[in-house]
């Protein structure tokens, strides 16, 4: 018998591979560039959270410098406290000025009339010649219609002249005591305080008037 030799052309449309469809190679591309997609987007937030990382250890060597920085510069401050007495004297002083600046304002009214200008009460005083009696402090009020004298006397009686006395001058002359006290002091000298206020109605009054004592 004789040999049969069989030709078979490959290249037939038969013996092709079959194709892909059009839907399978839409997903083959939709998944491959959604895969490039999510390997790009995790090397971006690698990055990004590698500097991070080195901004925020950076950030915490800073912030532990300045805080040793600071620790170093309050030691080497010296230790301050309130001085409470200090702060007395203050309060003190601001009062002081508060009222110098009140006197100084009512001595600059140019409104100020002779009959309220206590000049006069300052001056006639300083004019009494009553032995015995030593004056320790005035207090001039409402604008000179009040006054108040505080001193001591050897005498109660020395008092009594030393109002009269007053009533004699013209910036007292009208003028009614309605305050006398006299009181003993830590010398044989009596202690006593005149004021022309009116005293409280709770308490007894006593009524001398300048020219005279009642």
């Amino acid at each position: 018998m004789l040999p049969v030799k069989h030709q078979i052309n490959l290249y037939l449309p038969r013996f092709r591979p079959p194709k892909l469809s059009q839907d399978v190679w839409k997903f083959i591309k939709a998944f491959v560039i959604t895969l490039l997609v999510l390997i790009t987007l995790t090397l971006v937030l690698y990055i990004a959270k590698s500097y991070l990382a080195s901004q925020v250890e950076q950030l915490t060597q800073e912030q532990t410098y300045q805080t040793r920085v600071l620790s170093d510069l309050n030691a080497q401050l010296p230790s301050m406290s309130v001085d409470k007495n200090l702060e007395a004297s203050i309060v003190r002083e601001k009062e002081l000025l508060a009222n110098q600046k009140r006197a100084i304002s009512f001595l600059r009214q140019d409104s100020i009339s002779e009959k309220s200008s206590f000049t006069p009460l300052v001056a006639q005083l300083s004019e009494q010649s009553v032995k015995g009696i030593w004056l320790s402090k005035i207090e001039i009020m409402n604008q000179g219609n009040d006054i108040q004298l505080y001193g001591f006397a050897q005498n109660p009686n020395f008092i009594s002249q030393y109002i009269a006395a007053l009533g004699e001058k013209n910036a007292y002359r009208g003028r009614t005591f309605k305050q006398i006290t006299v009181s003993q002091s830590e010398t044989r000298w009596k202690q006593f305080f005149l004021s022309t206020k009116q005293q409280a109605a709770n308490t007894s009054v006593g009524v001398t008037t300048a020219g005279g004592s009642n």
